[in-house]
């Protein structure tokens, strides 16, 4: 029997393995690929954790869970095979003209599948995107409701949990004074950094305000600084929930604007980059403690072992005793295999992780991961807490959260396909407000925003609403 910690660290791993897999692949498919590359492969990742999982559902305590676990796992391992696929089928040039015309070819589809060669091979995917991927760019356009409206939901019950936290621990922790102290700073820094954001859409060039969203940010704002200040004074919120409150509200209205995002996020990773340029030259000073671990413990332990080692050699060479000197004939050559290979391995581990990260960084929006992390931290808290809210419905609220739980691989390449294709741009996000319905007369005018912006303001005015609701209910 192998041990349940074993397993459990294996899950783990496997997990991260995933996660890190779907984070480098997904953005180099649609950069190499293209739009079609991109979607198709997203499709194909979709469905086959969906068919998976289900299975591993079905099978429950049965002998074919045992089977439907070790598919679900082993399919980690097939995600780089399935991009190579898809970009190598997506490189034809007729393919894709033959999507952006939206035309068929000539002859029916059996005939095309009976004479299809190396050379027609983009027919299979030609009618794969039209049955398969179009309905799943369906879905990924009309997702932005919900994906954002939620996001707000769960921040909001993700706030009041850190809220109750601090109190908690200011209530019970004898050095409770240490706790509020902390909170009262941790609530500074996150103001301070909101205000700056917040100084800094009114200054950027990039999101140019007219004079309607210029008094729509200041109506906001004086309602986010009331329910602020009420929630303190009334003793129903505190100083972090309203910090963390306002902090979001500032990182609603960078969503509004993708390039205002975008060039927030650039700001913030250069920043680290400076900062870890220059950790990086005062540890390679001679000065440091790196320098002289590595100048003088490491030449003296080497010259230490080789003198050992020829020690060694010495007296297992005069040895009256044959054998002991035939063992060490045999085994140093591999001793040598194993220091020289052991020697490499920093090397070569150092040259696949910068090939690796070069790859990634040209492919990888430091905004979209960043989103895409915050959402899936927001969406997670919400399994634990909801249930937690639900007193009298306890054991059924668990229930449909691990089923959440289960599906969540589907809903992070959802999610993250949604969150590439809004910054990027490639899929236009328009919305008919009105004038736009069959029954609309031509002389009627038509009201068209964006999308994406309509929606964040839309959960801007939410978030704002269920706040409020919980702070005077």
């Amino acid at each position: 029997m192998i041990p349940k910690g074993l397993l459990q660290s294996a899950r783990v791993v496997l997990t991260t393995f995933y996660l890190l897999l779907i984070l480098v692949t997904i953005p180099i498919s649609f950069q190499v690929g293209g739009l079609y590359c991109g979607l198709s492969f997203t499709v194909t990742l979709f469905n086959l954790y969906l068919v998976t999982t289900t299975l591993k559902i079905a099978a429950g305590a049965r002998g074919l869970a045992k089977l439907a676990t070790v598919a679900y796992y082993a399919q980690h391992f097939f995600i780089p095979s399935l991009l190579f696929l898809f970009l190598s089928g997506f490189s034809h040039d007729e393919l894709k003209k033959q999507i952006d015309t939206n035309t068929r070819p000539d002859e029916s589809l059996v005939n095309l599948l009976r004479s299809a060669t190396k050379t027609q091979s983009w027919i299979f995917y030609y009618y794969y995107y039209q049955y398969v991927v179009r309905p799943w760019q369906y879905m990924l356009l009309r997702s932005t409701p919900y994906f954002t409206l939620l996001e707000g939901f769960f921040t909001v019950l993700g706030i009041q949990a850190v809220g109750e936290t601090n109190r908690w621990l200011s209530r019970t922790q004898l050095n409770s004074n240490s706790w509020v102290i902390t909170g009262l700073m941790a609530s500074g820094g996150v103001i301070t950094a909101a205000l700056y954001y917040l100084y800094r859409i009114y200054v950027t060039p990039i999101w140019e305000l007219d004079v309607q969203t210029a008094s729509l940010l200041g109506f906001t704002f004086s309602i986010v600084c009331g329910l602020g200040i009420y929630g303190i004074v009334s003793g129903r919120g505190s100083t972090i929930e309203s910090s963390l409150f306002f902090a979001y509200i500032v990182r609603c209205l960078y969503e509004i604007s993708p390039q205002l995002a975008t060039s927030a996020m650039d700001e913030i990773f250069n920043l680290v980059k400076e900062t870890w340029q220059n950790q990086n030259h005062n540890l390679r000073s001679p000065d440091s403690l790196l320098a002289y671990y590595r100048d003088r413990i490491l030449t003296n332990g080497e010259m230490v072992w080789d003198a050992i080692l020829e020690h060694t050699t010495n007296v297992t060479s005069n040895s009256t005793h044959p054998a002991v000197w035939v063992s060490w004939h045999h085994l140093k050559p591999v001793w040598n295999f194993a220091k020289h290979f052991t020697s490499s391995v920093p090397s070569s581990i150092q040259e696949v992780f910068n090939l690796t990260w070069g790859m990634a960084k040209e492919a990888i929006a430091p905004a979209v991961v960043i989103n895409l992390c915050f959402r899936i931290l927001i969406f997670y808290s919400a399994t634990r807490i909801i249930p937690a809210l639900q007193k009298k419905h306890k054991r059924r609220s668990r229930r449909f959260m691990r089923m959440l739980y289960l599906y969540s691989p589907c809903i992070v390449i959802a999610m993250y396909t949604h969150l590439i294709l809004q910054y990027s741009g490639q899929i236009s996000n328009d919305l008919c407000l009105w004038g736009c319905f069959p029954w609309s007369s031509e002389q009627s005018t038509k009201i068209v925003v964006d999308s994406w912006g309509f929606w964040n303001w839309c959960n801007i005015f939410c978030t704002m609403a269920i706040y409020a609701s919980e702070l005077f209910g």
